[in-house]
């Protein structure tokens, strides 16, 4: 996570999945997702998939014309 306590994209979705951490500043609208462990690792497959790869990103005054 951003502030190191989490260490892997795994840990990160098991924290998210059980709803995060209560306190007085946790939107009400995060609940925990139930995902099975299945689901957990197809979405950290998923995750490590979008690594950018392939992608040239261009800044706007260099696209053709």
């Amino acid at each position: 996570m951003h502030d190191g306590r989490l260490a892997t994209l795994l840990q990160v979705v098991d924290f998210y999945d059980q709803g995060g951490t209560p306190n007085p500043y946790l939107d009400p609208v995060i609940k925990p997702l139930n995902l099975s462990n299945q689901e957990k690792e197809d979405l950290v497959e998923f995750l490590h998939a979008l690594n950018g790869e392939g992608w040239e990103v261009l800044p706007p005054a260099t696209f053709p014309k």
